[in-house]
């Protein structure tokens, strides 16, 4: 019989995996197998998962939480992506057999749960239906990030910002009598470095908004009172 701990974490896993879309779908022995393989590890916000240049040894689910996954430069880090529950972090690194091109930081309390990568391998090779629905994420995820790295460049600050609430309005935002509620905190830092600018500039945009009703800063949260609005700010032409 296993210890108590044991049994304990083996819940959490299958609790986890029956949460996560990709792996509930599974058919009951392959589900368990994937139980067999993986563990589940914990952070605490603003806790590392992995530095740039470290080796890609595990595919990492979240399961709870939001991870972030920056790239340092010079002059300021820019964040590529955020990943929320049910996502795959750093699986471009994971396939390729690569050392991870960035540094993937939790940017609250989060959950993850680690899958050995030879193991991996085996269970997509045991389910090509699988492996299908895999690499369609996969194209998604590397789709987005060329958009995003493409957008980046030649368009006003304002618009980028825009865009990066619309997308976040998009994946997590909720109907409220107010407007479209995103029920996420992030740090006037973390907006800059999503969209590739300075601090001062992501204070300055975000403060005239919140005067103006435009995007609402909440605890926590943010607001988008009138979608429409805020779309028409996002589609404002090139910086000059």
């Amino acid at each position: 019989m296993l210890p108590p701990m044991a049994r304990m974490h083996g819940d959490r896993v299958r609790e986890a995996l029956a949460a996560t879309p990709m792996f509930d779908a599974l058919p009951p022995p392959l589900r368990e197998r994937v139980a067999a393989m993986a563990t589940l590890r914990d952070l605490g916000k603003g806790e590392l998962l992995w530095n740039t240049g470290d080796r890609a040894e595990n595919l990492t689910v979240v399961v709870s939480g939001r991870v972030k996954v920056v790239r340092h430069a010079e002059a300021a880090d820019v964040i590529l992506e955020m990943f929320g529950p049910a996502d795959a972090v750093g699986a471009v690194a994971v396939y390729n057999e690569i050392p991870y091109p960035a540094t993937a930081i939790a940017m609250e309390p989060t959950t993850l749960l680690l899958l050995p990568r030879r193991d991996w391998f085996d269970l997509l090779e045991r389910d090509p239906k699988f492996s299908r629905a895999v690499l369609l994420a996969m194209t998604r995820l590397n789709m987005a990030l060329t958009r995003k790295l493409t957008a980046m460049h030649g368009t006003r600050v304002p618009a980028r910002i825009a865009s990066l609430f619309l997308s976040l309005a998009e994946r997590m935002g909720r109907d409220t009598p107010e407007g479209v509620e995103i029920p996420l905190a992030l740090s006037r830092q973390e907006i800059a470095g999503f969209v590739g600018t300075t601090v001062e500039s992501a204070i300055r945009v975000m403060s005239k908004w919140n005067r103006e009703g435009l995007l609402v800063t909440g605890h926590d949260r943010f607001v988008i009172p009138d979608r429409e609005r805020l779309k028409a700010e996002a589609n404002v032409g090139d910086e000059e």
